[in-house]
């Protein structure tokens, strides 16, 4: 059966910093009515300000709700979903999909010497999806992926349960951000430009009058390379002879070994279209 043809159906995540000096404990329960339950410590990421804000906030939208300093975990439960955060999460769930390793086999516990006297628990994340499979539910523990989208979803989860109004990033549909080509004989990089559309635009090894590229021209840039099968070569790195850098918005970046007839494609490509 194909992945693709599962809707997201419930959530439940659980994680721990193993630390029992920052705690970071965090569960959640969910589906698209409501937050089954939650249970967290307080943030200690978070200014004095907005945590002085978050507890103000939760007072109000539930009058169960009682501040306990950092020493107690807060718990929750039927929490009503906010629809938007729902649709944002199955929205990036949906680009993860590639993503998302099942957990096939445990690993064999380790049993402790008899003497050893444990402080702070282990690090640990987990991650648990039911999907909806034509009327049929199959749930499922996968390992918790990383990059820049499951920072997202982590951001959207929390303010499930602590709607404190985050800035949350919505990464949308997987792009290329920027590009480094490096052989012996010359390298190109097309890099953003914080606080600005342009791209910088370093050439060595080749004559170029210009150091910035455009949003127009770097869209033509981002098809060519999305259009180009990098599927054979295998993982490089800079200290190669051909090397060639991908960079996507969602952090998941391709570092590749390539051939010299696709560097020398890559190489007339830009010198026809941006040189």
């Amino acid at each position: 059966m194909e992945f693709d043809d599962r809707k997201l159906k419930r959530i439940r995540y659980e994680s721990s910093g193993g630390s029992m000096c920052c705690h970071s404990e965090f569960e959640i329960r969910a589906d698209a009515g409501e937050v089954t339950r939650t249970a967290y410590w307080s943030d200690n990421t978070y200014s004095i300000a907005e945590d002085n804000a978050d507890t103000q906030l939760l007072e109000r939208i539930d009058s169960t709700y009682c501040t306990s300093g950092g020493d107690e975990m807060t718990v929750r439960e039927h929490i009503p979903m906010d629809t938007a955060l729902w649709g944002a999460l199955c929205e990036e769930l949906e680009y993860l999909k590639v993503q998302l390793k099942p957990v096939e086999k445990l690993k064999k516990m380790i049993t402790p010497e008899l003497d050893m006297f444990v402080l702070d628990g282990g690090d640990y994340q987990r991650l648990y999806l039911t999907w909806d499979i034509n009327g049929t539910e199959q749930t499922v523990q996968y390992y918790a992926p990383s990059g820049n989208r499951w920072s997202a979803v982590l951001e959207i989860i929390h303010e499930m349960v602590r709607p404190i109004g985050r800035d949350l990033r919505r990464i949308g549909q997987t792009q290329i951000t920027e590009f480094f080509l490096k052989t012996p004989k010359y390298s190109y990089q097309i890099t953003p430009v914080k606080n600005s559309d342009d791209y910088y635009f370093f050439v060595h090894g080749d004559k170029s009058e210009k150091d910035r590229v455009t949003p127009e021209q770097w869209l033509v840039v981002r098809d060519f390379l999305n259009g180009l099968d990098v599927s054979g070569f295998k993982t490089g790195k800079y200290e190669d002879k051909l090397y060639l850098r991908l960079n996507y918005n969602d952090g998941i970046n391709k570092y590749l070994e390539i051939s010299k007839k696709l560097a020398e494609q890559i190489r007339e490509f830009i010198r026809r279209n941006i040189m």
